[in-house]
């Protein structure tokens, strides 16, 4: 055998017995997964309104797989629930950092009414899936009116009238009509038609909600 085809041989060995290289798995951190998921549907929910987004859309626009979502969530109701929840935990405890700041009633009112302007501005996807979603639709028995923050407002206005700071009569009617001269505006804001930012308008806009409940 000629050295030429003997050393053709050896390196025909060596490659034969090198192990084959493995191929490296990808591998998708599973909280930034779920946290791509629910930011996708978030927007999809307020954008198209929950019942005309289905879980393919959430595939298509997240990149997340069909498979990855149903074992992550389970379903687009949960997909919902889970952003209601986990929305409200950070408006609640935005809320409620404000509020040991304040200890009348005008002034924990006020904060509440801050909060929400400042979040228009700055996170008006949250507002609008917190305040103006129809939550009922996967939240059992649930509206925003009936949701946390307003249960503080409610508790608010029924102590500021037992303090008489704000004028006698049905605690609940009250909070309806502070609530609402505040979310007008908000949702005027949303649709784009106030001519100034709101900010430019909140001190008038607080002061007005509060002229119409105060004693």
């Amino acid at each position: 055998m000629s050295y030429s085809n003997l050393r053709q041989n050896e390196t025909t060995l060596t490659e034969q017995q090198r192990p084959m290289p493995v191929a490296k798995s990808r591998t998708i951190n599973p909280k930034a997964k779920r946290r791509k998921i629910l930011q996708t549907a978030h927007q999809l929910f307020v954008d198209r309104g929950y019942h005309r987004v289905s879980v393919p859309m959430i595939v298509q626009a997240s990149g997340i797989s069909t498979g990855a979502i149903y074992n992550l969530f389970g379903s687009k109701e949960n997909i919902a629930r889970t952003l209601y929840e986990e929305l409200s935990a950070r408006f609640m405890f935005c809320f409620e950092q404000r509020l040991t700041q304040h200890t009348t009633t005008y002034g924990k009112l006020r904060a509440f009414t801050e909060l929400v302007f400042d979040l228009t501005e700055t996170d008006p996807a949250m507002i609008e899936y917190l305040l103006f979603m129809r939550h009922a639709e996967f939240v059992d028995d649930m509206s925003p009116i009936l949701s946390e923050p307003f249960e503080i407002v409610r508790t608010i206005v029924k102590e500021g009238i037992v303090a008489n700071d704000i004028k006698s009569g049905d605690y609940f009617a009250c909070s309806v009509t502070y609530t609402g001269a505040i979310l007008r505006p908000v949702l005027l804001h949303l649709e784009h038609v106030l001519p100034k930012p709101l900010k430019m308008y909140s001190e008038e806009f607080i002061n007005n909600a509060w002229d119409a409940i105060k004693a």
